[in-house]
């Protein structure tokens, strides 16, 4: 569904006149604003920063709570600016045994600056104001590091030896819901697909890029949580990384979990901060300075106030189950259908520059607002091309090319039918379950 919806993403893209071959710039906020009323853009919007606002939070929090756990590690004790509830310097030297399966050295309730958190600023946050060509380098690095890591991990596994009976089975109920909202943030790369395509090498196949690092990628989540669950017992709240820290674990495998979110994580944060920051540039949201403050420094703030206890995994399992379902699978295919509606009618759709504030006709009777630059939906055949016997050739970036357009529409509709379906049923049984936990509904028998 992920592929799916990204290919209905960058076919919308090529719909807007002038960049069938991607040569003009094309934003995922732009195409929102282009096709839906106002008041469906900013809810669009607003679900989109938050989206990737959480995102960044969580690999924030992860790299900076590991960090903290990995300088303990080394050096038998480490410090941090307690905020509240009792301003001050806090040091731990040993995680107590209530601790051990808590994201955060230093406990939960409280409020603080750890020198893992100030480290990881200050090496994030000027990588965030560079473009994402500038960050190729560091992306492939990061790449080849994951690999090894998972390799290193999976050893790691199959030395402690493999208990099926280990794997938790999720019944019908609340931990399914939540479950599945931390699933589908894994997923939540779809909205990134446009900022990529512009900038990506003429000669790069978005079909095989989104392809086979889809399968890959889903290939190396089932593998390491089937393969990870038998080989340890997890009681709540407790992640994987912390397992793998553990005394009784391999040497090399407690290095590679302290390395894994500064090495793998912390590369992800400054690519989605570009990406916010291109979307409120193209649509004239704000000027760079303000850009930069929201898609930079803003997410750091929110982990600032998030870093103590497990709050990552409610982080995680709500923002998943809320933003990204919407924002990375319905959306991408309401703008394809919507498009279509377009290329059908013959419309024309708003590319946003400036705006006159002045109302008027435009040449196809649609009242909208003035701007300077115009984008119209292309017509269904304009991005064919015809081969030297006559022959109506695909254009290579489409990701189902055996399919007509209408086929294509349908297979939209599908996905928008079992996404929303199991979404809604999802955050469904999570509110029942908060609600049992906290004894405002008692448990079916």
């Amino acid at each position: 569904a992920a592929v799916l919806s990204a290919g209905f993403l960058v076919e919308t893209m090529a719909r807007f006149r002038g960049n069938h071959n991607f040569q003009s710039r094309v934003e995922f906020m732009e195409m929102a604003r282009a096709l839906f009323p106002n008041w469906i853009y900013l809810a669009i919007f607003t679900l989109f920063l938050f989206n990737i606002t959480t995102s960044n939070v969580s690999a924030i929090l992860e790299s900076a709570q590991t960090l903290d756990n990995s300088l303990l590690m080394v050096f038998g004790k480490v410090c941090a600016l307690e905020l509240t509830p009792d301003p001050g310097v806090i040091c731990v030297e040993k995680i107590k045994k209530s601790m051990q399966d808590s994201d955060s050295v230093f406990g939960e309730d409280i409020c603080y600056v750890s020198f893992g958190y100030v480290a990881l600023a200050l090496i994030s946050i000027p990588v965030g104001l560079w473009n994402l060509e500038e960050n190729m380098t560091i992306q492939i690095a990061s790449c080849a590091a994951l690999c090894i890591i998972l390799l290193q991990f999976c050893l790691q596994f199959f030395n402690n030896g493999l208990h099926p009976e280990y794997v938790p089975i999720s019944k019908l109920g609340a931990g399914a819901g939540v479950s599945l909202g931390s699933i589908l943030f894994n997923f939540a790369f779809v909205v990134t697909v446009p900022s990529w395509v512009n900038e990506k090498r003429r000669d790069v196949s978005i079909r095989k890029t989104l392809s086979y690092s889809m399968v890959t990628g889903a290939l190396m989540f089932a593998a390491m949580g089937l393969v990870g669950s038998m080989a340890y017992k997890f009681p709540h709240g407790a992640d994987l990384l912390a397992k793998l820290s553990y005394p009784n674990q391999w040497m090399l495998t407690r290095v590679l979990a302290q390395l894994f979110p500064p090495l793998v994580l912390v590369p992800g944060i400054p690519i989605l901060s570009i990406v916010v920051r291109y979307n409120l540039l193209e649509n004239r949201c704000c000027g760079p300075l303000v850009a930069n403050l929201v898609s930079v420094a803003l997410p750091w703030l929110v982990a600032l106030i998030s870093m103590s206890g497990n709050n990552l995994n409610v982080i995680l399992n709500w923002s998943g189950l809320l933003t990204v379902a919407p924002l990375n699978f319905l959306i991408p295919c309401a703008m394809y259908l919507k498009s279509g509606e377009c290329t059908t009618a013959k419309k024309q759709v708003r590319r946003m520059d400036d705006y006159t504030g002045e109302n008027k006709e435009e040449e196809v009777g649609v009242s909208m607002r003035s701007v300077r630059r115009v984008y119209t939906i292309e017509s269904e055949g304009t991005n064919k091309k015809v081969d030297s016997q006559g022959e109506t050739v695909e254009p290579s970036w489409r990701l189902l090319p055996f399919m007509s357009e209408r086929m294509s529409e349908a297979v939209a509709w599908i996905v928008i039918s079992v996404i929303a379906t199991l979404n809604v049923s999802a955050i469904l049984l999570a509110i029942r379950g908060l609600l049992i936990h906290d004894g405002i509904l008692l448990p079916s028998a």
